[in-house]
């Protein structure tokens, strides 16, 4: 049964789960990166900052973690003027990982941009500040880097805010790994709330790329959604908004002055309980009837063309085909082996569906490298370049009305079926498996799918 754990007058509870309810409740991060020195332990109800400097945040709740460290929803006690929002992110970093971030920003300030035009201009999540933490479980000699961050919703594929759904589910915040303010589930406001979406996250990606700047980990995890007014909420407002009371579970036989006394889930973004609260206060989740706009986060694995090249940390299934197949080769620098536990042969194999046979230049490829010595392709001229034919004939025989699995894809997505048509078009220009074949962000922008009212002011 879960308790209830207080640490104080006026304090926010915690709620500490039982192991059978922190199964069904998601995943926290090691605790190995504490008793190893990696990573800083930051509690509900504690608070954080550079007291020199009188900036001092009260930590509310844990939005994410992953890679570089985790994200925690604070309350800025002295907001400055250049970041005026009451309620921020902070995302403490693991030992040693703060340095792209910083470097990305530096890049932004360069160009003259400020971490809160980045944000409504941009699309992009920079740091408003960052600040060393001495101690903890490295040692008193040891750093760690906390960078102060603007509060965000939930992830680009959330179904409430694209109004594709009426169900009350939630979706991580901060996820590090997060709507619609018309969306009722059907029809054309779900449909244009899709469109724009995409456009949406196309144009992230191009202003990135026009600063020269390559993300690295693009996918929906690291794609959050800006929302405004949030500084209309009060705390128990935002609260409701962000998950409630924190839920955690006891870590057993935590080392002492290493490893803290429980694991904190990341919180759900109710986006059903924000559309009410801002409904009450006569103001709109979006801008001008359309979804929140789509915000970058997350710019550990970022780098700029003017850098060194960098492996890419994206999972293996987010990759492209020549990421995989010559993953380690001097031609294709972004990309690297697996570390997820998903086989790159499986990835391969799905991307038949939807692309065809592999080429013979990639198969080739595939051959020479350890994973695919092992690798026998069909003898049969008909089959040739497909991994697992076997399974792609089952596929196409217990879905005889189907043309390809493109085509399901479209079909499942709900659309009229003449953005339908338009939708199938561009995925076809996309998914191809070399890369001078598949559009140019420039060309995706153009494409008649991705024309919205109002895209000429952004």
């Amino acid at each position: 049964m879960s308790t209830a754990c207080e640490e104080g007058e006026g304090n926010i509870p915690v709620v500490l789960l039982t192991k059978d309810e922190a199964r069904g409740r998601g995943r926290t991060e090691d605790r190995d990166l504490y008793s190893s020195g990696q990573l800083f332990p930051v509690e509900i109800n504690t608070e954080i900052g550079a007291k020199k400097a009188d900036r001092i945040f009260h930590v509310i709740n844990k939005l994410g973690h992953g890679t570089y460290g985790t994200v925690w929803l604070v309350e800025d006690t002295k907001p400055p003027a250049t970041a005026p929002s009451r309620w921020k992110a902070i995302k403490m970093h693991r030992q040693g990982t703060a340095d792209t971030d910083l470097r990305v920003s530096k890049e932004f300030k360069r160009a003259g941009i400020s971490p809160e035009k980045a944000l409504t201009e941009y699309q992009v999540a920079i740091p408003y500040e960052q600040f060393p933490i001495r101690g903890g479980p490295g040692g008193k000699t040891t750093t760690y880097t906390c960078s102060v961050l603007p509060l965000l919703g939930p992830r680009v594929d959330n179904r409430q805010v694209l109004g594709l759904s009426n169900d009350e589910e939630e979706s991580s915040c901060g996820s590090r790994d997060n709507g619609n303010g018309n969306g009722n589930g059907n029809g054309q406001a779900s449909s244009s709330s899709l469109v724009f979406a995409c456009r949406q996250i196309a144009l992230a990606l191009q202003k990135l790329h026009n600063m020269g700047i390559a993300h690295g980990d693009f996918r929906p995890a690291n794609i959050l959604y800006y929302l405004p007014h949030l500084d209309t909420l009060s705390q128990d407002e935002i609260m409701q908004v962000y998950g409630g009371q924190p839920e955690a579970v006891e870590v057993e036989d935590p080392k002492p002055f290493k490893e803290p006394d429980h694991l904190v889930f990341p919180a759900k973004c109710d986006v059903h309980a924000l559309k009410e609260i801002l409904a009450r206060k006569n103001l709109d989740i979006g801008f001008g009837g359309q979804v929140p706009r789509a915000t970058v986060i997350d710019m550990g694995s970022a780098w700029h063309h003017a850098w060194e090249p960098r492996h890419s940390l994206i999972p293996v299934h987010y990759k492209a085909p020549e990421c995989i197949i010559c993953a380690g080769r001097a031609a294709f620098p972004d990309s690297r082996e697996s570390v997820d536990g998903c086989l790159e042969t499986d990835v391969l194999a799905e991307m038949e569906y939807f692309l065809g046979p592999i080429p013979t230049l990639y198969r080739n490829a595939w051959k020479e490298r350890d994973e695919g010595k092992k690798t026998v392709f069909p003898s049969n001229p008909a089959h040739v370049g497909f991994l697992r034919y076997s399974a792609l004939k089952k596929w196409r025989k217990r879905h005889k009305k189907v043309k390809s699995p493109l085509h399901l894809v479209v079909m499942q997505s709900e659309l009229p079926k003449e953005k339908a048509d338009m939708f199938l078009d561009l995925l076809r220009g996309i998914f191809r498996w070399f890369p001078d074949q598949r559009m140019s962000l420039e060309e995706i922008l153009r494409h008649p799918f991705l024309q919205v009212n109002g895209a000429s002011s952004e």
